[in-house]
């Protein structure tokens, strides 16, 4: 019997999306209920119980049970959840209250910005970037319409989520790689985040072939890894077939790898170690992290040294923590070099630190990214990421402000 949600040793061969072992997935049944508490109204609620019925019935037809036959647990759970669903519905204070509160000005810059991204979604299903840059801009344009609740296939902004689901799919190549000609690690490691999230929100042929894209993905990030060398080993570069490595394209790749055992594929205990061991040679001995092995500290650098260490089970590791002190050292400032970057792994460390660290430093980068939005609901990317332009830069303040909703699955502390 398989045990899911964890990093596990990979079967011989098997790098790919592990079937589950009964005719409910429960993680999937737990992303159904986080996409659907975007908008706490009871129809919100009649939505969640009609997706996950659809989803017992489809599995169960699949398999030729009568739902009759369904384990009295899983018939308990779903009259659970279903209750839970309607009782927050109709709490007026749901999403209100308490220390994750979110500011109704703040659900209001991200409601401007979602919607220009909806408005400004390329015929094709993609967003606008340099041609190099797009797959990485439309999976952090998908990810911020998750990060606030909205699904696949139902409910609002649906048509939006599916058509660039869609068009990463389409451009994966025949080796796995998610890339166009001139394209990146950084397309491929943030476009399989991004459809590691959408598992197990999607039904159907579009579950399918995310699962199987999913599979080739991993496939190829596991590749790749084996090819970095010393002082980099167990990292990752621009390219899959280089043999040094950065903590930045690093980052991606192990989210990609947790956020697929998530999702029930196994992964090489081997591969997260690796990986943590390259970040951990990334710390720097007075705070922070560097982009390279004795370099110096920066603040996205930083933010994704904690996420990643903190996203892998090395919770509140010395170095961490004093990453999260330099953090508090230095906070953003509006124009600097990857400022939105920063904005998305930094708010994601403090989130996962917590404490002291997300009373500072998650509120210093809302009260900025508030200030600087354009009122047509965009944000102005600076420098080197104008490659990704303002689709890229509003995806990613989103998913820096949506943090505190909790809905994205793979940053849940």
């Amino acid at each position: 019997m398989q045990t899911r949600n964890r990093l596990l040793p990979a079967a011989p061969g098997r790098h790919g999306l592990s079937p589950s072992g009964g005719v409910v997935d429960t993680n999937v049944l737990i992303r159904c209920w986080s996409g659907n508490l975007a908008l706490p109204t009871l129809s919100g609620a009649w939505q969640l119980v009609r997706k996950i019925c659809r989803h017992f019935f489809t599995r169960a037809r699949r398999r030729r049970l009568h739902p009759a036959a369904l384990p009295i647990s899983t018939i308990f759970f779903t009259v659970a959840l279903a209750a839970l669903a309607f009782g927050m519905a109709a709490s007026p204070s749901y999403g209100r209250t308490g220390p994750d509160a979110v500011p109704q000005n703040v659900r209001a810059a991200i409601a401007r910005g979602l919607h220009w991204l909806a408005k400004n979604q390329n015929a094709d299903g993609s967003f606008r970037a340099a041609q190099q840059d797009k797959p990485a801009s439309t999976a952090v344009a998908v990810m911020a319409f998750l990060a606030r609740g909205y699904m696949p296939q139902l409910g609002p902004y649906h048509r939006v989520i599916d058509r660039g689901i869609n068009w990463i799919l389409s451009v994966q190549q025949p080796d796995g790689y998610i890339a166009p000609p001139g394209g990146t690690m950084y397309d491929h490691g943030i476009s399989t985040v991004m459809l590691t999230e959408a598992y197990g929100l999607c039904d159907g042929n579009l579950r399918i072939r995310v699962g199987k894209a999913i599979g080739k993905a991993i496939q190829l990030i596991l590749r790749a890894q084996k090819l970095t060398q010393s002082a980099f080993a167990g990292g990752w570069r621009y390219q899959p077939g280089e043999t040094d490595a950065d903590i930045s394209c690093t980052g991606w790749q192990l989210m990609a790898l947790r956020g697929a055992a998530d999702s029930g594929a196994n992964i090489p205990a081997s591969a997260i170690k690796d990986g943590i061991a390259f970040v951990l040679r990334d710390a720097c001995p007075n705070g922070g992290f560097s982009y390279q092995p004795h370099g110096p500290p920066g603040r996205a650098r930083t933010g994704t040294g904690i996420v990643a260490l903190e996203l892998l089970g090395k919770r509140d590791m010395p170095q961490a923590l004093s990453g999260g002190d330099y953090l508090l050292a230095h906070p953003l400032v509006p124009n600097e070099q990857f400022y939105f970057y920063a904005v998305y792994y930094c708010s994601q460390a403090a989130n996962q630190l917590g404490g002291r660290y997300w009373r500072v430093i998650y509120p210093h980068i809302r009260d900025q990214l508030l200030r600087i939005q354009n009122p047509a609901g965009f944000w102005t990317p600076f420098g080197i990421e104008a490659q990704g332009q303002k689709s890229y830069a509003t995806g990613m303040a989103i998913l820096g402000l949506c943090v505190p909703f909790h809905y994205l699955p793979l940053y849940q502390r």
